[in-house]
């Protein structure tokens, strides 16, 4: 059977919101959660159709878009170490939106996001910046070189 017209244009901005999820945004990006927004309305609009989709491929949108609410949340959380607890909590999807998709782009996001909340944890925990240079406080002092 033929997709709808709303079920297509629920999988172009699904495919898109995974998209901006993936990359590196601005704190003060507002998009990504409107659209996930939209995603949801999208979704319990398809799920009421006459002529919905089969129950599974529903379960896998719905997956998805959770997976991105979800994702927004935890990016919300104040220290990394929540983040990454959150992180670990998140389903990604299980089957590509797209069929250029070789692996899931949900997948690829939740690698992301987890490799990046670990990196912060690292560097909270090590007191370096984003440079990896140590930053220097008052309990941090610089190395002294001893002349011989």
């Amino acid at each position: 059977m033929a997709a709808s017209r709303l079920e297509l244009n629920l999988v172009r901005l699904l495919c898109r919101c995974e998209t901006m999820a993936a990359e590196k945004r601005d704190p003060d990006e507002w998009r990504l959660e409107k659209y996930v927004g939209a995603l949801e309305d999208m979704l319990q609009a398809l799920k009421t159709q006459a002529s919905k989709p089969a129950s599974e491929v529903i379960n896998e949108y719905s997956r998805k878009v959770d997976f991105l609410k979800g994702m927004l949340q935890a990016e919300k959380l104040t220290s990394s170490s929540e983040k990454a607890l959150a992180n670990q909590f998140l389903a990604p999807g299980r089957v590509p939106t797209t069929a250029k998709e070789r692996v899931p782009a949900t997948k690829t996001v939740h690698l992301q996001s987890r490799a990046r909340y670990t990196s912060e944890m690292r560097s909270e925990l090590l007191g370096t910046d984003s440079a990896g240079e140590p930053e220097l406080d008052v309990r941090k002092r610089t190395p002294c070189h001893t002349h011989s």
